[in-house]
This record gives structure tokens, sequence and C-alpha cells, in this order.
């Protein structure tokens, strides 16, 4: 009897089944209302697509606004590298608006990354086939110049451009020189120009050069001569010579 009485509920009933229709539900697992699921279908394609498609254009914004445009970084260049050196390789892609050479603060030396600045976008990208590029034991890494928070501030010395001549100034700024360099060194190395006096900057704790000094010139004929000198090789190193950022009036 058990047996008998449980069979018919075993049989599929479609007068049932048909009735056993899943709630529609909105997007956030709501159950629609009988109205709301009839115009729903009609409604939310339209929309859906707008929003993907501000998306993806809010993303390609994003990537594009995440680089710089014209500039790509080299880094893992010798030290030895001079400013010569990196506008020769990358003026292989396009001309160049300016190159920027990083430098140890304390002693003026190539740190060994440089920011290269092309006119254009199109030979930014293309110098980044120098990517792997071997230089003397080194293998140079170029990659585009990502746009940090401080893209748009002044940023530190070591990482602008020369800075350009004050009113009335007759110092420049030498930098990258060999700790054992002597002032009579310096004379010498600046022998077409008339020198008025040479400030060494002193490691205060062992006495010995901090790399680099500052260097008083007669006149302003003196000091454009110098400066001309520019990369210029002292005891086996190019020497980096600018107008002084202050000037002892």
């Amino acid at each position: 009897m058990a047996a008998e009485d449980q069979a018919p509920c075993t049989k599929p009933r479609p007068d049932k089944a048909k009735k056993r229709k899943k709630p529609k539900k909105d997007k956030w697992g709501q159950p629609l209302s009988a109205a709301a699921a009839e115009e729903e279908p009609s409604v939310e394609p339209e929309e859906e697509a707008p929003a993907a498609g501000a998306e993806e254009e809010a993303a390609a914004a994003a990537v594009a606004e995440s680089y710089e445009p014209c500039k790509v970084v080299a880094s893992g260049l010798p030290y030895t590298t001079t400013e010569a050196d990196i506008r020769k390789l990358f003026e292989f892609y396009g001309p160049l608006r300016s190159v920027q050479l990083s430098r140890f603060p304390d002693s003026g030396n190539f740190r060994g990354l440089a920011f290269v600045c092309f006119e254009s976008g199109e030979d930014a990208v293309k110098s980044l086939e120098l990517d792997g590029f071997k230089i003397g034991n080194r293998y140079t890494r170029v990659e585009r110049c990502r746009v940090t928070a401080c893209s748009n501030k002044k940023r530190k010395a070591e990482f602008q451009t020369d800075p350009e001549k004050s009113v009335g100034c007759l110092s420049a700024y030498v930098g990258n020189l060999s700790w054992n360099v002597t002032e009579k060194d310096l004379r010498a190395f600046f022998e077409s120009s008339k020198i008025a006096s040479i400030r060494f900057a002193v490691d205060k704790r062992t006495g010995g050069s901090r790399g680099f000094c500052h260097v008083d010139f007669e006149d302003d004929e003196s000091l454009e001569n110098a400066v001309a000198m520019n990369q210029s090789e002292l005891q086996g190193r190019p020497v980096k010579v600018a107008y002084s950022v202050s000037n002892r009036g």
C-alpha cells in the first residue's frame, strides 16, 4: 500500500511543471514585480551598453596618461657614459629635445640613469628598441617614462636640465671630479679662463674632497669659456660644468 500511495508522486505532472517558473530578479538579486519583469528586457540592455563603453574609454585614457608621451628612461648605463654618448645613441631614432643625466648629489658623478626627451612621441616609442642594448659590459634598460605625482612640480636639481645663467653670475659648478684633483689641476684645466678663486666641497667627517667644487671667474668671458668645456675629460672622467645656481655677490 505504501508503494502504491507513493507511485503517483514520482510521475511528472506537466500541469504543475508549467506553473513553476522562477521569479525574475534584478541585478541585485531582488525579485521583480510582474510589471517590472515585462519591461526589464527592453530597458536593461540599453543601460548596460553605454556603461561598458565608458569603462573602456576610461581605462584607455588612464593608460594613455600614465606615461610621458615623448620621454624615455635609460638605466644601467656605465658610469663613464657622457651626455654626448647618450645623444649619439638616441639621435639615431629622431631629434632630441633634451637629455637629463641623474647624478649622485654628494659627488656629482653620473649614476647610470638618464632621461631622454624626443621631439615626437613616435620617435620615443621607436627608441625602445634599445632596451637590452649592450654598452661596455652592461646591458642598458630603456623604457617609457612614467608620470608621477611630482611630474608637474619642481623636481630635485639632479633631475632638472642645466640651470640658466642668472644676472651677474660669474661662478660655475664643476662636478664629477676625481678625489685626487687639486686646485692646480683645475687651473690648468681652465687655462683659457681667468680664475678668481676655487671653493672645493669638503667632507666634514673625513676632510677629503666630495668630488665637486665652485669656481669663481674674473669676467664673463672666462665663465663662458669654462661652461663650454662641459663633459671635457679630466683625469679620465667627464667633468660637469654648469652655471652656479647661487652666486655670491
